[in-house]
């Protein structure tokens, strides 16, 4: 009996102390608890700081990206390193009265606009460089090649500058966002191929705005150059005096037999006809007629991208009235055709190039 008890006594001596310990344990929890909550606030506010920190680092890019999409087409900075040159042992300098306005016609119809996806625009068909020279009074119109092989600048889909690699010259405006960095990388592949003149100011068009532009001179009176066009407009024999109207403009201009190879040369033809005839009954209208011409631009906004002001426009009429120009005004980057793997190609005649350059742009020391 007497061990009965004392094993009882052990026993409920023994669950006293676990019972206390239990007990312990518990007021331990409770003493923690504090101490989880206050970790779990911790922990909250350096989540929220990383979330903060991540938001402004995006932020931060999505700006420097947009910033670099809007400046890609400035990406080429020619410097002043085009100023001063040497050729054969001759110093020469920049004719600083110079302006250079570069036009292109780009292959597209509808209205002419930018879009956040880069790549897959129009291409440009026709590339001029209109170099007006006011010291010397001289207009001259060097027609581009658009097979011509030259460096012009990449992007990805979303603007990311690719840097440059040499292909035709017409897709430096493919590339771009279809709009001002489209038409400023246009730029800096001409400035790029001529020795890093500058070319800052440009106008395109597109193929909707051909009637438009007839319509601005009243309509074009021309010789035919060749037979390009004769199936189809037998008017339009070699040698023939024809007026463009709506109806012919746009095959005047763009037609070209894509079966043949090297047909854009019969096409840059009937174009430097063109601009020859355009600019000559250009002199010889008023010029209140010509500054008037300016504001009838506006119904053809939705075919035309320009950086040119109004401001610039009228000084360059001023020029324009005073400019010598004639059909050998007009001329065309010196080089040959050549068949390429998927398109004809234009290679430039460096030597030829390089003293072009000079006679157009330059004045010996």
């Amino acid at each position: 009996m007497a061990m009965d008890m004392a094993t009882v006594m052990v026993t409920a001596m023994a669950t006293d102390t676990a019972m206390e310990r239990a007990l312990r344990r518990m007021r331990k929890k409770r003493r923690n608890n504090p101490v989880n909550k206050k970790q779990i606030i911790i922990s909250l506010v350096i989540c929220l700081a990383v979330a903060l920190f991540a938001a402004v680092f995006i932020h931060m890019e999505q700006t420097k990206q947009k910033s670099m999409q809007i400046t890609a087409g400035n990406t080429h900075n020619v410097g002043n390193s085009y100023r001063n040159i040497v050729y054969k042992g001759q110093e020469y300098q920049y004719n600083n009265r110079i302006t250079n306005i570069l036009y292109a016609g780009v292959d597209s119809t509808g209205k002419l606009e930018a879009s956040s996806q880069y790549g897959n625009k129009a291409r440009a068909d026709s590339i001029a460089l209109v170099v007006m020279d006011e010291k010397n009074r001289r207009m001259t119109i060097l027609s581009i090649n658009r097979d011509t092989m030259t460096d012009i600048r990449r992007y990805t889909m979303n603007g990311n500058d690719k840097g440059l690699y040499t292909t035709h010259i017409g897709y430096a405006y493919s590339y771009g966002d279809g709009g001002k960095v489209s038409c400023e990388s246009l730029c800096e592949a001409v400035s790029l191929l001529l020795g890093d003149i500058p070319v800052k100011r440009y106008v395109v068009t597109n193929q909707d705005s051909m009637p438009y532009i007839n319509e601005l001179a009243g309509g074009i009176t021309l010789t035919v150059p060749n037979n390009d066009l004769q199936e189809k407009y037998p008017e339009m024999a070699e040698g023939a005096q024809v007026t463009l109207d709506d109806s012919s403009i746009k095959d005047f201009l763009q037609y070209r037999n894509t079966e043949e190879s090297f047909s854009n040369e019969g096409r840059m033809q009937r174009q430097k006809a063109y601009l020859t005839a355009y600019v000559e009954k250009m002199q010889s209208m008023d010029e209140n007629d010509l500054e008037k011409a300016w504001d009838s631009l506006d119904v053809m906004d939705d075919y035309i991208q320009t950086s040119v002001t109004r401001n610039q426009y009228l000084g360059l009429v001023k020029t324009l009235k005073k400019a010598e120009f004639t059909e050998d005004s007009i001329e065309q980057l010196p080089g040959t055709d050549q068949e390429g793997d998927l398109h004809d190609e234009f290679h430039v005649d460096e030597d030829a190039l390089r003293e072009l350059i000079i006679r157009l742009f330059y004045e010996k020391v």
